[in-house]
């Protein structure tokens, strides 16, 4: 598949999961906001990845490479890096866990973040330098 299509991609699913987090807000369904507010921000940042040849495997490898490849190097502010860590964990406490439920208070704290990230993070991305994928 062509990268630049692929990045496409990719960022029209992070803005259509930024708009499904949004319903899911007013119809008061806090573990699927927080569900789609943590993919809106991860597929914008694969999307930035298809840019430099980044590939990971796992969501904490996203966290780490995430990291290591725009936080410490300075292109985005340390404050995405501790955020996109958070967002992992509240998807984890929507997702997995039986016994504590999102809150109210957790997604719409985080809602204007995760729509500040994926401006930060799709702010980075230029596709005129993007390397062709490999077949």
């Amino acid at each position: 598949m062509d990268a630049t299509l692929l990045i496409r991609l990719q960022t029209e699913k992070s803005h259509r999961f930024l708009q499904e987090a949004d319903d899911m807000i007013l119809q008061k369904r806090w573990s699927l906001a927080a569900n789609r507010f943590y993919y809106a921000c991860y597929h914008m940042v694969h999307a930035a990845f298809i840019t430099r040849g980044i590939a990971t495997k796992t969501h904490d490898g996203t966290l780490t490479e995430f990291g290591k490849n725009f936080v410490l190097t300075g292109q985005l502010d340390k404050k995405y890096g501790r955020f996109f860590s958070r967002m992992i964990q509240l998807r984890i406490k929507a997702d997995y866990n039986s016994i504590a439920e999102v809150t109210e208070a957790e997604v719409l704290e985080m809602a204007p973040l995760s729509h500040d990230f994926v401006v930060a993070v799709e702010a980075l991305i230029n596709i005129d330098n993007v390397e062709p994928l490999n077949p």
